[in-house]
Protein backbone atom coordinates (compact mmCIF):
# COMPACT_ATOMS: atom_id res chain seq x y z
CA UNK A 1 0.00 0.00 0.00
CA UNK A 2 3.07 2.42 1.37
CA UNK A 3 4.43 1.32 -2.04
CA UNK A 4 1.95 2.33 -4.26
CA UNK A 5 1.65 5.40 -3.56
CA UNK A 6 4.99 6.50 -3.40
CA UNK A 7 5.44 4.67 -7.16
CA UNK A 8 2.45 6.94 -8.18
CA UNK A 9 3.78 10.08 -6.04
CA UNK A 10 7.37 9.18 -8.30
CA UNK A 11 4.84 9.35 -11.49
CA UNK A 12 3.77 12.47 -10.80
CA UNK A 13 6.76 14.57 -10.04
CA UNK A 14 8.56 12.61 -13.20
CA UNK A 15 5.21 13.91 -15.37
CA UNK A 16 6.12 17.54 -13.80
CA UNK A 17 10.00 17.48 -14.56
CA UNK A 18 9.28 16.49 -18.27
CA UNK A 19 6.69 18.26 -19.27
CA UNK A 20 8.77 21.26 -17.78
CA UNK A 21 11.94 20.40 -19.40
CA UNK A 22 9.68 19.43 -22.45
CA UNK A 23 8.27 23.28 -22.53
CA UNK A 24 11.77 25.00 -21.63
CA UNK A 25 13.19 22.67 -25.05
CA UNK A 26 10.62 23.93 -27.05
CA UNK A 27 10.32 27.47 -26.14
CA UNK A 28 14.09 28.13 -26.61
CA UNK A 29 14.51 26.38 -30.16
CA UNK A 30 10.85 28.99 -30.94
CA UNK A 31 12.79 32.04 -32.75
CA UNK A 32 11.40 33.77 -35.59
CA UNK A 33 13.12 33.93 -38.93
CA UNK A 34 15.78 36.29 -40.16
CA UNK A 35 17.68 37.40 -43.08
CA UNK A 36 20.89 34.82 -42.44
CA UNK A 37 24.03 35.26 -44.10
CA UNK A 38 24.43 38.90 -44.66
CA UNK A 39 28.01 39.84 -45.59
CA UNK A 40 27.91 43.75 -45.44
CA UNK A 41 30.11 45.36 -43.21
CA UNK A 42 28.07 46.30 -39.88
CA UNK A 43 27.84 50.10 -40.41
CA UNK A 44 26.38 49.38 -43.55
CA UNK A 45 23.58 46.81 -42.48
CA UNK A 46 22.60 49.13 -39.65
CA UNK A 47 21.99 52.13 -41.85
CA UNK A 48 20.22 50.03 -44.63
CA UNK A 49 17.90 49.06 -41.38
CA UNK A 50 17.30 52.25 -40.06
CA UNK A 51 16.33 53.93 -43.71
CA UNK A 52 13.75 50.99 -44.27
CA UNK A 53 11.99 50.39 -41.07
CA UNK A 54 8.76 51.73 -41.20
CA UNK A 55 7.43 54.89 -39.24
CA UNK A 56 11.32 56.13 -38.92
CA UNK A 57 13.40 55.34 -36.24
CA UNK A 58 12.40 55.67 -32.46
CA UNK A 59 15.08 54.15 -30.76
CA UNK A 60 18.56 52.07 -30.55
CA UNK A 61 20.42 50.02 -28.31
CA UNK A 62 23.75 50.97 -26.58
CA UNK A 63 25.67 49.23 -28.76
CA UNK A 64 23.38 49.70 -32.72
CA UNK A 65 22.46 46.23 -32.89
CA UNK A 66 18.62 46.54 -31.39
CA UNK A 67 16.47 49.02 -33.49
CA UNK A 68 12.91 50.16 -32.80
CA UNK A 69 10.83 52.17 -34.77
CA UNK A 70 8.08 54.28 -34.07
CA UNK A 71 4.36 53.53 -34.55
CA UNK A 72 3.02 53.29 -37.66
CA UNK A 73 0.01 52.15 -39.14
CA UNK A 74 -0.72 48.82 -39.62
CA UNK A 75 -2.79 49.25 -42.78
CA UNK A 76 0.24 51.37 -44.31
CA UNK A 77 4.09 50.72 -43.20
CA UNK A 78 4.80 54.08 -44.44
CA UNK A 79 2.77 56.29 -42.55
CA UNK A 80 3.75 56.77 -38.63
CA UNK A 81 1.05 56.66 -36.34
CA UNK A 82 0.54 57.02 -32.57
CA UNK A 83 -3.45 57.45 -32.90
CA UNK A 84 -3.95 54.93 -35.55
CA UNK A 85 -6.93 52.58 -34.67
CA UNK A 86 -4.53 49.64 -34.99
CA UNK A 87 -0.61 50.38 -35.07
CA UNK A 88 2.51 48.42 -35.14
CA UNK A 89 6.24 48.67 -33.63
CA UNK A 90 8.97 47.15 -35.38
CA UNK A 91 12.19 46.00 -33.34
CA UNK A 92 15.17 44.75 -36.07
CA UNK A 93 17.78 43.49 -34.26
CA UNK A 94 21.19 42.19 -35.52
CA UNK A 95 22.72 39.09 -34.51
CA UNK A 96 26.73 38.04 -34.63
CA UNK A 97 29.72 39.21 -33.57
CA UNK A 98 31.27 39.52 -36.82
CA UNK A 99 30.43 38.72 -40.39
CA UNK A 100 27.87 36.44 -41.19
CA UNK A 101 25.14 38.79 -39.53
CA UNK A 102 21.88 37.31 -39.20
CA UNK A 103 19.13 40.49 -39.09
CA UNK A 104 16.16 39.62 -37.35
CA UNK A 105 12.30 41.47 -37.74
CA UNK A 106 9.87 41.54 -34.98
CA UNK A 107 6.52 43.64 -35.59
CA UNK A 108 4.05 44.02 -32.77
CA UNK A 109 0.40 44.82 -33.49
CA UNK A 110 -2.05 47.66 -30.78
CA UNK A 111 -5.23 48.11 -31.29
CA UNK A 112 -7.24 50.97 -29.78
CA UNK A 113 -9.42 50.47 -27.27
CA UNK A 114 -13.24 51.86 -27.76
CA UNK A 115 -13.88 54.93 -26.65
CA UNK A 116 -10.09 55.82 -26.12
CA UNK A 117 -7.95 57.97 -27.82
CA UNK A 118 -4.54 56.95 -25.98
CA UNK A 119 -4.93 53.07 -24.67
CA UNK A 120 -4.04 50.29 -26.68
CA UNK A 121 -4.38 46.45 -25.94
CA UNK A 122 -1.61 44.66 -27.42
CA UNK A 123 -2.89 41.85 -29.62
CA UNK A 124 0.82 40.61 -30.05
CA UNK A 125 3.01 39.81 -33.02
CA UNK A 126 1.55 39.86 -36.57
CA UNK A 127 3.34 37.38 -38.83
CA UNK A 128 2.14 38.72 -41.68
CA UNK A 129 3.46 42.71 -41.04
CA UNK A 130 6.59 40.75 -39.79
CA UNK A 131 6.91 39.21 -43.35
CA UNK A 132 6.03 42.47 -44.98
CA UNK A 133 8.80 44.30 -42.92
CA UNK A 134 11.70 41.79 -43.54
CA UNK A 135 10.73 41.92 -46.97
CA UNK A 136 11.40 45.26 -47.31
CA UNK A 137 14.95 45.11 -45.38
CA UNK A 138 15.79 42.06 -47.19
CA UNK A 139 15.04 43.68 -50.62
CA UNK A 140 17.43 46.81 -49.63
CA UNK A 141 20.08 44.74 -48.42
CA UNK A 142 19.93 42.71 -51.68
CA UNK A 143 19.62 45.86 -53.41
CA UNK A 144 22.79 47.53 -52.30
CA UNK A 145 25.19 48.66 -54.86
CA UNK A 146 27.89 45.71 -54.72
CA UNK A 147 31.10 48.47 -54.13
CA UNK A 148 33.37 46.96 -51.96
CA UNK A 149 35.37 49.59 -50.38
CA UNK A 150 38.46 48.31 -49.34
CA UNK A 151 40.13 50.91 -47.78
CA UNK A 152 37.09 52.09 -45.45
CA UNK A 153 36.64 47.56 -44.61
CA UNK A 154 40.13 47.06 -43.70
CA UNK A 155 40.79 46.40 -40.16
CA UNK A 156 44.37 46.24 -39.36
CA UNK A 157 43.64 44.41 -35.83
Amino acid sequence: MIFGSLVVSFFRRLTVWLSLFSFTLLSSCATTDGIKNVMLPLAVVRKIVMDNIPGGVRKESMNGREITSQYFDAKEMDVPSETARERGRAVVTILGSRRPYTVQVVVTREKRRKGSKKNYDKLGQDAALTKAVRKRIKDALDNRPADINVIDDFRAF
